[in-house]
């Protein structure tokens, strides 16, 4: 009998084990799936889990985090190769409907999101020394609207939406 009731605990630790929270906030989770991030290049698209903890409806940006980015290499902040440079884009009416996610109470989704839209570096590494990714970026409304979609969450909120204030403070292991 009692091996039967460890079971299921031990399950539960190594699925729980894998997966990191990423926010500060309790309103709402973010949970990176995987303990560590891979720097190999693969098709599959990894999805965070955005688990809505309250009675509350939340408008949330997928690309609405801003702040700062680096890797660390051996416990040292590692100088990006190379940035990405993109042009400005603006979002119009349809696109903002079909980018922001909203999020009604009680909801859990799984979906991707960019954890701070800032980070356009690019870095080589090396198998031997070991690496982390350091994320600290901040959601707010103003971040929210930098890519447009003012009318449409001023619309949200005036049924009771909220835009979700939270911010991403994350240490994560990189795989080269």
């Amino acid at each position: 009998m009692k091996k039967i009731i460890l079971f299921p605990f031990c399950f539960l630790f190594i699925f729980c084990s894998n997966q990191m929270k990423l926010n500060k906030g309790k309103d709402i989770d973010i949970t990176y799936p995987q303990s560590y991030i891979s720097a190999q290049k693969t098709k599959t698209v990894i999805k965070e889990t955005i688990k809505n903890n309250t009675n509350n409806t939340y408008i949330i940006d997928p690309y609405g985090f801003y702040g700062e980015s680096y890797t660390l290499e051996n416990n040292k902040i590692l100088k990006p190769y190379m940035y990405i440079n993109e042009g400005y884009v603006s979002r119009n009416d349809r696109l903002c409907r079909e980018t922001l996610i909203i999020l009604k109470p009680k909801e859990s989704i799984l979906l991707s999101l960019v954890l701070n839209t800032n980070n356009k570096s690019v870095y080589k590494y090396s198998k031997t020394n070991k690496y982390e990714e350091v994320i600290k970026s901040l959601h707010n409304k103003y971040n929210a609207t930098l890519l447009g979609c003012d009318d449409y969450i001023e619309e949200l909120e005036s049924k009771g939406y909220k835009v979700l204030e939270d911010s991403i403070v994350a240490k994560i292991p990189l795989i080269p």
